[in-house]
């Protein structure tokens, strides 16, 4: 019989659990209640206690009961974190399932964010509402998220039907489809995309799939980038075409539409794992903020509105100066051969003399460092044109083609001439 993990505090929100085991259990799977309890009330109705968490974790509870209520909340989110881990592997549940406010979604998504890809996790959250991110809910795994709308405090004609719909939705995928990703035959390519380089990173995607290869779109606002890195640190794709690195831009201003905590693993896990690498500028030149979170020195700026909501703002000189640096000291670090795409006409489009985010003098800093990258690693190779066309993206899967090949990842039969 499949199992779902129910991971709750059985003090406080003891009715809330005792349903959602009702419900799976109804549907004919076993549920296994986790209590993650942090409070001085006693718990009931759990078949793995708070105690017997704490001591997965080296540490007994009763040594935690002087500590503050942070200290515990902190405590227990990690120790569930490695329980619920170490179940798994022991392929003792098969999904994951929990309700709750802040503190019970905070420990509940540690714990699914430890397992792979592919497993089923879903939270239903009063956090998942507002100008509240997802960042820190489902970081960068697949978990699903569903808003409470109300507060959990009991069971009501809305918490009853929320909690309905998140145990069915896990059962559903334990039943029918949940399981970790597995590598296929086929090799893999990552290719980094944004609205701003669809078209070249598309025509790249339909040229890899044309010669046989599985290529998997990220898209570079916060967290894409990063999963992709995560992916090819876990063996799960066997070459990046990283034609949009707009991230790394974006992570020094600490925030903006782009901006991910996880931006600091970009062109860093893959190249630690010497993941075949052809990499390119897409976006390094701009960076994206909403409209009331512009940056300083609007005055001096050149921008253009991308929707009602977000801005689309050129570097100023100084600034490209500083990020593209950042770009590439982490370019001169890689270890191994990769392959550096630089276009002759703009980074992404509306770059072109003519257009809204024309400013060569901010492209000319940009390149100009880069091409004077002294890593012997390194080749840099010019493309004509703008990176956002289809002939650009085509040559970007070419290059990416030749380079699995002289990884010996592909071999000779796989031909673009």
């Amino acid at each position: 019989m499949k199992t779902i993990a129910i991971i709750g505090s059985c003090d406080t929100k003891y009715r809330e659990i005792c349903y959602m085991r009702e419900l799976i259990e109804a549907q004919g799977v076993k549920a296994l209640v986790i209590d993650v309890a942090t409070g001085p009330d006693p718990s009931k109705g759990y078949n793995v206690s708070r105690e017997e968490v704490a001591e997965s974790a080296g540490v007994s509870w009763q040594d935690m009961e002087s500590k503050s209520k942070g200290e515990k909340i902190s405590f227990m989110t990690e120790a569930v974190a490695g329980y619920v881990e170490k179940i798994y592997q022991e392929r003792k549940v098969d999904g994951i399932v929990s309700a709750g406010g802040l503190q019970n979604t905070v420990m509940a998504t540690a714990a699914m964010q430890r397992l792979p890809i592919g497993v089923p996790k879903v939270m239903a959250t009063t956090v998942a509402s507002g100008r509240k991110t997802f960042e820190s809910i489902v970081a960068d795994k697949d978990i699903v998220t569903i808003p409470s709308i109300c507060d959990f405090t009991g069971l009501n004609l809305v918490t009853r039907q929320i909690i309905a719909n998140a145990c069915a939705a896990c059962v559903g995928m334990v039943k029918n489809a949940g399981k970790p990703l597995e590598k296929g035959k086929k090799i893999v390519v990552g290719v980094t995309l944004m609205g701003i380089t669809n078209v070249g990173a598309c025509a790249a995607v339909d040229e890899l799939e044309r010669l046989g290869i599985e290529a998997i779109g990220f898209h570079t606002t916060g967290v894409g980038g990063a999963i992709m890195e995560k992916m090819a640190e876990d063996g799960l794709i066997n070459g990046i075409l990283d034609l949009t690195t707009h991230e790394i831009t974006q992570e020094y201003f600490k925030g903006g539409f782009s901006y991910g905590e996880d931006a600091k693993y970009r062109l860093v896990k893959g190249v630690q794992k010497k993941v075949p690498l052809v990499i390119s500028v897409g976006g390094l030149d701009f960076i994206d903020f909403c409209v009331g979170e512009f940056p300083e020195r609007m005055d001096e700026r050149v921008y253009m509105m991308h929707n009602a909501n977000t801005a689309h703002i050129k570097l100023l000189p100084d600034e490209a100066e500083i990020t593209t640096q950042r770009f590439v000291d982490r370019v001169n670090k890689i270890d191994y051969p990769v392959k550096l795409l630089i276009p002759t006409d703009g980074m992404r489009h509306n770059t072109r003399k003519g257009e809204e985010l024309y400013y060569p003098e901010v492209d000319e800093i940009i390149l100009g460092k880069i091409k004077n990258i002294t890593n012997p690693n390194v080749e840099i190779i010019t493309i004509p044109g703008n990176l956002d066309t289809k002939e650009w993206g085509i040559q970007a899967a070419h290059h990416m083609i030749d380079e699995l090949k002289e990884r010996g990842i592909i071999g000779e039969e796989v031909s673009y001439k």
